[in-house]
């Protein structure tokens, strides 16, 4: 296991804390709409699709009327932009659920997929928006596939002193070990394949800060 990682687990341990880890794109950040936002911009829009078309299509890769080598160069820059970053617009009510739910279950700390390169721009952006200031946990960089596998297996070491996530990504789940017993706060409106472990669905923040309450006697 990543050394920064050890790190903060054992941390958590020597001060005897347990909580909650978050994720952020699409969680606390939404990214796919400043991208689709952006690339409209680059590449334009000949159809005049709605923003909500345009982003289902850019997620399935489906443009037809962009050059797709043009798109994934724009794609990998974007990755590892800190000026774009820090210019994602946060999900509305996010920021306050998330300080509810801190006062409910701390929140330790934010496990996300972006890379190591952005973290500190993404600290920025979490300082910005009035977020808890904990520990960022990025990928490794040199990780360039396998990257739910990645999230699972971080979650799982992290436990139990990481007592579960709040993540919007059903795809991670199937990478879990069926002994795992930490809870998944499933936010948004997410399909996902059904398991033993404990996954709660949670359409808005309200369901997530409504779901961590009822709930935070059991978890801690």
């Amino acid at each position: 296991m990543n050394v920064d990682i050890a790190a903060f687990k054992q941390q958590m341990k020597d001060e005897e804390t347990k909580g909650l880890v978050i994720d952020l794109d699409e969680t606390l950040s939404s990214t796919i709409q400043y991208w689709t936002s952006e690339l409209v911009k680059s590449f334009g829009n000949p159809e005049n699709l709605p923003a909500e078309e345009m982003t289902k299509r850019i997620l399935a890769q489906d443009i037809p009327f962009w050059k797709p080598e043009e798109v994934q160069k724009w794609m990998i820059r974007a990755l590892k932009s800190e000026e774009m970053t820090e210019a994602y617009p946060i999900i509305e009510g996010s920021d306050k659920a998330v300080d509810r739910i801190n006062q409910a279950i701390p929140v330790v700390g934010y496990l996300t997929l972006r890379e190591t390169l952005i973290r500190d721009a993404t600290r920025r952006w979490l300082q910005k928006h009035g977020f808890p200031d904990r520990p960022v946990i990025t990928r490794p960089d040199d990780l360039k596939s396998g990257g739910m596998k990645w999230k699972a297996e971080t979650l799982a070491y992290l436990y139990p002193q990481v007592i579960g996530t709040i993540d919007d990504t059903p795809g991670f789940i199937d990478y879990l070990p069926s002994s795992y017993k930490g809870a998944i706060f499933l936010y948004g409106n997410r399909d996902y394949r059904k398991s033993n472990l404990d996954v709660i669905l949670c359409s808005t923040w309200d369901d997530v800060c409504r779901e961590v309450a009822a709930r935070r006697a059991a978890l801690q």
